[in-house]
């Protein structure tokens, strides 16, 4: 089950058969969720942020927040093609096969990257300990929507038990949980996903990457919690060791509004939320969802066999979708958002064009 399934069923008591429809409408198909690998942070500093040329235009130092591009957005990552995993009970039987979509990388342009998120990201440096691990929450950014990234330094002198699944980086089965949500109401869930920096990657140390969404907006000027538990044998969750970090409330990334005939998208550089508006289209399932820039490029969201984001959450109403992308968006070139999908249990076929 997917994280955002998780939270939605502990918000709402949904049923399977409504965390499915959840799950469809995201555009994770059939099979668990995307993941990649992030480059090593390398952080290194500049004298200034911007120079302004005697032509008027604007040049961005690079280097002040190399490390944080490096490790969200990625350089020199290469996708995947998609698989299969053949799922096994006790006995070695196969009980089914789950499918897992390609995805695609792309390099991050650090000084577009700089020039569109650089001014809102926070430098955090705040550090809390539970039991042997302590957490450094670095660096976070996020938008309009809700929709961003933090990254936090794991150490623990004993090993911190940590384990890389080797798809893409994701963690898996950890010795400690995790939540994010609004400062002061815990039972406002986020959603989210982790990937370790493999290369930041030793015994007793990790660099870990969590993109979120949100499942309802999030007030504007409001402190988001990180919650770190760790697990103990034998003691109840409730008292698990915790480690708690605030991400202070920032400015926020704008987003672009664009629309097309019952539906609205808002979108930045660093995700994108799609309202539904009109009956036709409320629980529908997407199926393609293709951003086209001026020049002519796309960048694929996701379509019949490739996911292209980091982790998405729907509205418990299920009229917003809410998609962190895998790679950095130019969104200040963005032309049009291209959307298809099916409705009326997959009988009827529905296109929009956003602009």
């Amino acid at each position: 089950m997917l994280n955002s399934e998780k939270a939605l069923f502990a918000m709402n008591d949904m049923d399977d058969g409504h965390l499915e429809s959840a799950r469809l409408r995201l555009g994770y198909h059939t099979g668990g969720s995307t993941k990649h690998v992030v480059k090593k942070r390398i952080i290194t500093f500049a004298l200034a942020a911007a120079l302004i040329l005697g032509l008027g235009a604007v040049v961005y130092a690079i280097g002040v927040h190399t490390g944080f591009f490096s490790a969200v957005f990625g350089t020199g990552l290469k996708g995947r093609d998609s698989f299969d995993v053949v799922i096994t009970d006790d006995d070695g039987k196969a009980v089914k096969t789950e499918h897992y979509p390609a995805v695609e990388r792309v390099d991050v342009d650090e000084e577009l990257a700089e020039s569109l998120t650089g001014e809102y990201i926070s430098s955090i440096g705040q550090s809390a300990v539970a039991g042997n691990y302590t957490f450094t929450l670095q660096d976070a950014v996020f938008d309009e929507n809700g929709i961003g990234a933090f990254t936090v330094h794991v150490s623990n002198p004993d090993g911190h038990g940590l384990i890389q699944s080797g798809n893409y980086g994701q963690g898996g089965h950890q010795p400690f949980s995790w939540s994010l949500f609004p400062e002061g109401d815990e039972f406002h869930f986020m959603d989210e996903r982790d990937y370790i920096v493999p290369e930041s990657f030793s015994e007793t140390e990790a660099d870990i990457v969590f993109y979120f969404t949100p499942f309802t907006p999030i007030p504007a000027n409001t402190s988001l919690t990180i919650r770190f538990s760790i697990f103990t044998e034998g003691v109840d969750f409730p008292k698990w060791p915790k480690a708690e970090m605030t991400i202070p409330a920032q400015e926020a990334i704008p987003c672009r509004k664009l629309t097309g005939d019952g539906i609205t998208a808002s979108i930045s550089p660093v995700g994108l939320m799609l309202h539904e508006e009109t009956p036709e289209l409320v629980n529908s399932i997407s199926n393609s969802i293709r951003i086209v820039f001026s020049d002519g490029s796309e960048y694929t969201l996701m379509a019949a066999d490739v996911v292209n984001f980091s982790v998405a959450s729907v509205s418990p109403d299920h009229q917003k979708m809410y998609y962190s992308f895998n790679r950095l968006c130019d969104v200040d070139n963005v032309m049009e958002i291209r959307w298809s999908g099916t409705a009326d249990f997959g009988t009827q076929s529905i296109s929009r064009t956003l602009r």
